[in-house]
């Protein structure tokens, strides 16, 4: 066992109980200790999460509330994601700057996609997610939606469902690119499974690979106060993800650019994802437009718990 050590929890994160929603391992880096990044991509193969985050002790007393983070999946490290950025700023504010939580709290996270301006209040995070979407020219076309999910092709040939011959494919940022594939009811989102085969899709030049991530979508009746309602889940191959901030990003955005709305409006999305797993989720974004077409700013919001708490020995 060596010598050094870094502190570590785990929270259940856009949840407000315990082994729900999806977990998050959040690592204190001290000022003291230098880190590579190899080293935390070991950790973070350990923790076998989706994704684990290194959160940077402040450097100077100026700094109050302004954190660096570095977001790993098992095998890489990716420049932004949802449920790591909302995780990881309710342990900052919760229990490294031990805010009260009853009044509005400003902070800031430095990530590799960019800064994220972070609010705190009632226990909840929200963050102003850093974006540069793109509606790729390539799509998703059926006899790969087929190949990837064969249950939905069933359902097809029995007159159970209707599907368009293509879908889009769609970036918030570079690396974080989602086939968004709507499906016509619960019962063909239900359908869904997992399985070995992947999508491929050829995005555009200059923009990172697919990693084989589609996100399937049910619009759902909408709230009286004009919220947009959404079910959702996140498969890749083998795996599926209980809350996908980042596809939850770029779905609300491609809606939002797709609904033409004016330049200044505000569009609320309520998005359940996690149920099919046992682990039920609940996201928030608020899409603020530039303009006809054009995202302004994509404000993501949500709770999260403590699981877990420990050390990690180098």
């Amino acid at each position: 066992m060596g010598s050094q050590s870094l502190d570590y929890v785990t929270l259940d994160v856009f949840t407000q109980t315990r082994f729900a929603g999806n977990p998050l391992a959040v690592v204190k880096v001290p000022k003291s200790l230098s880190v590579t990044q190899e080293q935390k991509q070991r950790i973070a193969r350990e923790f076998n999460y989706s994704e684990t985050t290194f959160i940077h002790e402040r450097a100077e007393e100026g700094t109050q509330n302004h954190w660096t983070i570095d977001i790993f999946t098992k095998d890489r490290e990716i420049p932004f994601a949802g449920h790591p950025t909302i995780g990881t700023a309710c342990y900052a504010f919760g229990d490294l700057a031990r805010d009260n939580a009853r009044t509005p709290r400003k902070g800031k996270f430095s990530i590799k996609a960019g800064p994220v301006d972070l609010v705190y209040e009632n226990e909840r995070a929200s963050a102003s997610i850093p974006h540069n979407v793109r509606l790729h020219q390539a799509t998703l076309g059926l006899p790969e939606l087929y190949r990837i999910q064969p249950a939905l092709h069933t359902l097809k040939r029995n007159g159970q469902i209707d599907l368009p011959p293509k879908f889009p494919v769609f970036s918030i940022v570079k690396g974080m690119t989602f086939p968004l594939i709507q499906l016509p009811d619960l019962d063909a989102l239900g359908a869904l499974s997992t399985g070995s085969e992947m999508a491929e899709v050829e995005l555009d030049e200059g923009w990172c690979d697919l990693h084989g991530l589609c996100y399937y979508y049910v619009r759902l009746p909408e709230s009286e106060d004009g919220t947009v309602n959404l079910r959702t889940r996140m498969i890749k191959g083998i795996l599926e993800d209980p809350a996908t901030g980042s596809a939850a990003s770029a779905l609300t955005s491609f809606l939002s650019i797709q609904g033409r709305y004016a330049e200044g409006q505000q569009i609320k999305y309520c998005i359940t994802q996690g149920v099919e797993m046992g682990r039920k989720s609940d996201i928030r974004l608020t899409i603020t437009m530039a303009g006809s077409g054009v995202i302004g700013n994509v404000t993501l919001e949500g709770s999260a718990v403590k699981v877990m708490e420990g050390r990690v020995y180098l």
